[in-house]
């Protein structure tokens, strides 16, 4: 039975009384609810998605034939990216945070909104979102508390969302971007707060007509919301922004950030307005969803021509919210603003505030490693690195520190291939990163030093990176002996191999002689197989090439 089915079979259903759907409710086993001690020096106890139908009731075309600029308009743009933390466990319980493992496993009482399950407040998660908030030049508030948030929604067990409207963790800040980023000029974008919050649970459409299927993994995982300021005036700005803090949070290792898995998630809010007139004064809407960054592009330029060519009618623009479909470069309502709940926010009275000291902050702001504009700037001119180079190691959060340990004495072009190549390669297989991996600096070296050297081929030293990447810890140099790789360099005896090898095969050698030069890797291949790989592959083409043609 699939996976669907077994949500279904296993499940039970219950009607959604604000659409109508019937929707199944997936039950799992459910562990036993842990406490875990926070770690701060200071924490006292004191006592904060919308459900909306997707109904396109009206659509608009994304007037691409209207111009911004010569129409006289310009837009004011605000982002909320949603960000997935990378925290073992989520936010208020001790279950796992792995949300894409087989359906309704990583879940327990208070996730699931069992009646007396008590939400329990993870440090890691309080640590990462301060680490994003120093990292965007922000302050930390040493004094923080959380809000309900109240709609009812399938993939909203509770019938409320833990987050910091009031009294976030983070406010202020702001991200730079220029030449590095892409854009002729320097802009600098502000930041509003920055908060955490609970995710929802995963709906599933689609699989069983009229009905929803509800995965509780992802319920109660960590995020942080990170609200701009309304500084943004393009969509290029926008998409710059989201890309320099998916960079920025995989660089200081607060979350992956991958868009594709939902681990970063875009709202965008947009309104125009009169060239000459104040650039708070349009009506905004928000764009919700938006899952990637060419979403974002198109969808921020179409909702800009849509506003304008309301405004251009002589009609104002309505406060709404709104979906993005790619496929028409069209924006569609999806909840107008007389629909939209009122989330009652009221204090969280089972969770405590939290209460940070300054030394606490002043030992966290040492850990965090160089901004990756100043690594940028640096690693370029001193390795000889193109700036996507650099960018891909940034990506890897400790890679950047591997590759320099990596590379003294060494070729960086060699080192930086093998890191974004077979490391990497290796890393995405396992669904690894780098800094928990098996893989150490000195073991890398040893394959690096013996590829250079020729002591082993260059699938040998793949088969090594395999084997210290499963855990292995003997040297490069003891496993070569183990698995009898020595390099044969003894350029005679190879000679006599290949000079059996041509009398074995004289077809072949026939065809190579009559203009089929191809034949070379033929024998090649031959000798390498003879040899067991131990035979270099250039010195083992030159041999045979040398007495193929001595047969003419």
């Amino acid at each position: 039975m699939s996976s669907a089915g077994r949500l279904i079979s296993r499940g039970i259903c219950t009607r959604c009384t604000c659409t109508g759907q019937r929707r199944a409710f997936a039950s799992a086993p459910l562990n036993k609810l842990h406490h875990s001690k926070l770690t701060f020096s200071q924490l006292t106890r004191t006592g904060t998605a919308p459900h909306a139908l997707a109904r396109p009731w009206r659509q608009y075309t994304s007037a691409a034939s209207v111009d911004q600029t010569t129409a006289g308009f310009k837009a004011t743009i605000g982002l909320e990216l949603h960000v997935q933390l990378l925290a073992a466990q989520k936010l208020f319980s001790a279950a796992s945070a792995k949300w894409n493992e087989p359906p309704n496993t990583n879940v327990n009482v208070a996730d699931a909104g069992f009646p007396g399950a008590l939400p329990q407040l993870n440090p890691e998660c309080v640590q990462l979102a301060a680490r994003a908030i120093l990292a965007l030049n922000g302050q930390i508030q040493q004094r923080s508390a959380f809000d309900r948030k109240h709609y009812f929604y399938a993939d909203q067990p509770l019938g409320y969302q833990i987050t910091q409207q009031h009294h976030p963790i983070g406010r202020g800040g702001y991200v730079d971007l220029g030449s590095l980023d892409g854009l002729e000029y320097v802009k600098r974008i502000g930041i509003h707060q920055l908060q955490l919050e609970q995710d929802t649970a995963k709906s599933i459409h689609g699989v069983y007509p009229g009905h929803v299927l509800v995965d509780l993994n992802r319920a109660g995982v960590a995020l942080i919301e990170i609200v701009s300021k309304p500084d943004v005036d393009t969509a290029d700005e926008a998409v710059m922004y989201v890309r320099k803090m998916q960079n920025l949070l995989r660089h200081i290792g607060v979350s992956n950030c991958n868009m594709e898995e939902g681990s970063l998630r875009c709202d965008v809010n947009v309104s125009v307005y009169r060239d000459g007139e104040d650039r708070l004064s349009g009506t905004r809407c928000e764009l919700k969803n938006l899952n990637s960054l060419k979403v974002i592009r198109g969808a921020v330029n179409a909702e800009i021509s849509r506003q304008i060519a309301v405004v251009q009618r002589g009609d104002n623009v309505e406060q709404e919210t709104r979906g993005y479909d790619a496929q028409s470069d069209t924006t569609f309502v999806t909840r107008t603003k007389e629909a939209a709940p009122d989330y009652r926010y009221m204090p969280e009275p089972d969770v405590p505030e939290i209460h940070i000291n300054e030394s606490w902050i002043t030992r966290l702001r040492k850990t965090l490693p160089e901004t990756p504009e100043a690594v940028m700037s640096r690693m370029m001119p001193q390795y000889g690195l193109v700036q996507e180079d650099v960018e891909t190691m940034l990506g890897e959060p400790g890679c950047t520190a591997f590759f320099e340990q990596a590379v003294v004495g060494r070729d960086p072009k060699r080192v930086l291939s093998w890191i974004t190549s077979e490391v990497f390669g290796q890393l995405a297989y396992r669904s690894q990163r780098l800094v928990g991996s098996s893989l150490t600096v000195p073991q890398f070296t040893q394959i690096i030093d013996a590829l250079s050297s020729d002591a082993i081929t260059s699938g040998q030293a793949k088969q090594l990176l395999i084997e210290f990447m499963d855990g292995e810890q003997r040297t490069v140099d003891e496993l070569i002996a183990a698995h009898g790789w020595e390099v044969i360099s003894d350029d005679g005896k190879l000679r006599v191999i290949s000079k059996q090898l041509l009398d074995t095969h004289p077809k072949e050698v026939a065809r190579y002689l009559k203009g089929q030069t191809r034949r070379l890797n033929f024998f090649v291949g031959k000798l390498m197989q003879a040899t067991n790989g131990q035979a270099k592959p250039q010195n083992a083409s030159e041999i045979m090439k040398e007495l193929l043609e001595a047969r003419r």
